[in-house]
């Protein structure tokens, strides 16, 4: 949304009494989840130290201690 109001005077003279871009933010409210709510993450076998592992199987992000497919680059020194 972009509103305009605009007034030519003699001269070519512009004089811009108001311009207004997309519409203004009043206020903001903090989101209220977790990771344990979000869509397509499974965290029921969490436990301290756990990462989440992406699983091409049934699509998800799952929780586990276990790295069996991951490929480590230390880079070069």
């Amino acid at each position: 949304m972009v509103h305009r109001n605009l007034r030519i005077t003699t001269g070519n003279t512009t004089i811009v009494k108001k311009i207004t871009v997309g519409k203004p933010v009043r206020r903001i409210i903090e989101a209220e989840n977790d990771i344990n709510n979000l869509i397509g993450v499974n965290t029921t076998s969490k436990v301290n130290g756990s990462v989440l592992v992406y699983n091409a199987s049934n699509e998800l992000w799952e929780a586990t201690l276990d790295l069996e497919e991951q490929n480590i680059n230390g880079g070069s020194y």
